[in-house]
């Protein structure tokens, strides 16, 4: 016999037996199964078709179906013409109908898109609002914010009677119902 071919057949006690050395050291948990359980290599797969696709979100059909629908022209009869608007143009001047009615709702909603768009609500309203303030509503309104006093900066300090203080007196003070002190 080889002296070559001994050295092959004898196990090389250097070197551990990996299984159970990985076995000791081995610790299960998340993410790591127990290793009679674990896939083996060149076995067949246990899951031969793979993972299953992640379904598609319906988010950009909706956003794309939204914006046609917003976009559809409608024919509409203005004074005696026919004019073909967008249906978004038409809610929002139904919004401006339902505002100038009084519908809170409509107001909150109107209030919000202006301010999302950098809408300013008053442009070329000004002049009209100082028209309609004569210098008599100025001066009762210079009037009411004169009377407006700023709230203090700090709460004002409550003065106690000496005989609430502490340290001050040593008997015990008590007070009855007509206000008299008694000791």
């Amino acid at each position: 016999m080889n002296i070559e071919a001994q050295d092959e057949k004898l196990p090389d006690p250097t070197v551990a037996d990996p299984e159970s050395s990985s076995e000791s050291e081995y610790k299960v948990g998340p993410g790591r199964p127990p290793l009679k359980t674990r896939f083996k290599k060149g076995c067949p797969s246990p899951n031969p078709k793979g993972r299953g696709r992640k379904d598609a979100t319906i988010a950009p059909d909706l956003k794309k179906a939204l914006e046609d629908a917003l976009n559809k022209k409608v024919k509409v009869r203005k004074g005696e013409a026919d004019v073909l608007l967008s249906k978004a143009i038409l809610g929002i001047e139904q919004l401006v109908n339902q505002f100038a009615k009084g519908d809170r709702h409509a107001r909150r909603d109107l209030m919000d898109m202006a301010k999302q768009l950098g809408v300013d609500l008053l442009a070329g309203q000004k002049g009209k609002i100082q028209e309609v303030l004569q210098p008599s509503h100025q001066a009762i309104l210079d009037a009411y914010g004169a009377r407006q006093q700023p709230p203090p900066a700090f709460p004002p300090t409550v003065d106690a009677p000496n005989e609430l203080r502490d340290g001050l007196i040593d008997r015990k003070v008590t007070r009855t119902i007509d206000g008299k002190i008694s000791c």
